[in-house]
C-alpha cells in the first residue's frame, strides 16, 4: 500500500482516474475493447443494483484494482471512507449531473464500511461477489476494460436540463435569436462561452457537409494538445480548417503565432474570429486589413464575431439554432472543457432573461 502521511494514496489515484475516464466518455470517447460477456454481466449486476452506494462502490473498486494490483479483492481498501475517497467521488459525480449514483454523499458510509471493517469480505457480499470472482481471473488488460466499462456507463447516465426548451420557429425568429446571441457574446467568461457558442453554431452548420467540428479547453496549450486552433474542422480525421476565437484585443500581437500554427498544420487559410473588429480602423477597412496582413504572406482571415453569428443565424433553422444554444451549455458543463459554475450560471441566466422577454411579448 502506497502511503503519504498515513494516507493510502491508491484511493486518491483511483478516484482521480475514475473521474478522468468518466470525463473522457462525457466528452465523446468510445469503448473499443469490451469486456467478455461474463465480465460484462458481472459489472452489470453492480450497475443495475438497487443500491446507488453499491453502484458507486463498484466503480471505485474497479479503478482501485488498477492502481493497486496487489489488493486482495476481499478487504475494504484502507482510506476508502472520507474526503479523499467515497465523499470526494460521490460529490464529483453529483457535480457532473450523473444519475446512476442518485446523489449519494458517501458510498462507504452508506454500505456500513466503518468500525470493524476487517469482518467485511467482498468476495461473499451479494453486491460484489460475482465481480470479485471474474476480476480475480482477469488479466491486467481485461481489468482495465471492465473499469472503462463502469466509467462509460456512469457517463451515459448524465442528464443536464437544457437551458432552451423546444421553442418553435415562430418564437426563435432571426431577430429574436440575434438578441439572445448578442446577450451571450456580452457575458464575461474569459472567452469560454464565446468560443463554445461559435463551436456549437459551426457544429450545426457543418452537419450536412460531413465536416466534424471539435473544440478544446480555452486555457489549454495548442502546442501541448497538438491542436491548430480553438476550433477545428476535420473530414475523415483530416484537418481542413482552424479558428481562433477571442474577445481580447491582444490577438493582434499574436498573428505570428497564428501563422506558425497554420504552417505547422499545413493549412491554406486561418480564421481569427474576434470582438470589436468592425470598430477598429485597422481591421474594419479592407485596404488597411490587407496592408497589415501583407507581411505575413499567408491567407489569414479576420472577422468580427458578430458577423459570424449573424451569418449563421440566417443560415441555420430554428431547430438548429436551439440545438446550438443547448450544445453550448453542454460544452460549458463538460468538466474536460470548462465546468466552471460561474460561467454555467451566467449562461443559463442569459437564456432565462431572453425567455422572459419572449414570454412578455406574447
Amino acid at each position: 500500500m502506497l502511503e503519504v502521511r498515513g494516507r493510502n494514496t491508491y484511493v486518491e489515484r483511483a478516484v482521480s482516474r475514475a473521474l478522468a475516464r468518466i470525463d473522457d466518455f462525457i466528452g465523446g470517447a468510445k469503448l473499443h475493447n469490451l469486456p467478455s460477456s461474463k465480465q460484462r454481466r458481472a459489472c452489470d449486476r453492480i450497475l443495475q443494483d438497487r443500491s446507488a452506494s453499491a453502484r458507486v462502490a463498484g466503480l471505485f473498486l474497479a479503478f482501485y484494482r488498477l492502481e493497486d494490483p496487489s489488493w486482495d479483492l476481499r478487504s475494504i481498501p484502507t482510506g476508502t471512507r472520507g474526503k479523499y475517497g467515497d465523499k470526494r467521488l460521490s460529490n464529483e459525480l453529483t457535480l457532473r449531473s450523473l444519475t446512476l449514483h442518485s446523489n449519494i454523499t458517501a458510498f462507504g458510509e452508506n454500505l456500513g464500511w466503518k468500525g470493524d471493517v476487517d469482518k467485511v469480505d467482498l468476495s461473499t457480499e451479494s453486491h460484489f461477489a460475482d465481480w470479485v470472482a471474474v476480476v480475480s481471473d482477469a488479466s491486467a488488460e481485461e481489468q482495465e476494460q471492465m473499469a472503462d466499462y463502469f466509467a462509460s456507463r456512469f457517463a451515459q447516465s448524465r442528464v443536464v436540463l437544457e437551458p432552451l426548451p423546444p421553442v418553435g420557429s415562430d418564437v426563435l425568429t432571426f431577430a429574436r435569436a440575434k438578441a439572445l446571441f448578442y446577450s451571450v457574446l456580452d457575458i464575461e467568461s474569459n472567452g469560454h462561452i464565446q468560443q463554445f457558442f461559435i463551436a456549437a453554431l459551426l457544429y450545426e452548420f457543418r452537419q450536412n457537409q460531413g465536416i466534424d467540428v471539435t473544440t478544446h479547453h480555452p486555457n489549454a496549450s495548442d502546442t501541448f494538445d497538438g491542436t491548430a486552433g480553438d476550433i477545428e474542422e476535420k473530414v475523415e480525421g483530416r484537418l481542413i480548417r482552424a479558428y481562433e476565437v477571442t474577445m481580447r484585443s491582444d490577438w493582434q500581437n499574436r498573428i505570428s503565432d497564428f501563422k506558425a500554427k497554420m504552417d505547422a498544420a499545413g493549412l491554406d487559410k486561418y480564421t481569427i474570429i474576434a470582438a470589436g473588429v468592425n470598430q477598429d480602423s485597422t481591421w474594419a477597412v479592407p485596404v488597411q486589413m490587407a496592408l497589415t496582413l501583407e507581411p505575413y504572406k499567408r491567407d489569414i482571415a479576420v472577422i468580427d464575431i458578430k458577423d459570424v453569428v449573424n451569418f449563421l443565424g440566417v443560415e441555420l433553422t430554428a431547430d438548429e439554432l436551439r440545438r446550438a444554444v443547448n450544445h453550448t451549455f453542454d460544452y460549458l458543463t463538460n468538466p474536460k472543457l470548462c465546468g466552471k459554475p460561474e460561467y454555467i450560471d451566467a449562461y443559463r441566466a442569459a437564456v432565462d432573461e431572453w425567455l422572459d422577454a419572449v414570454g412578455g411579448e406574447t
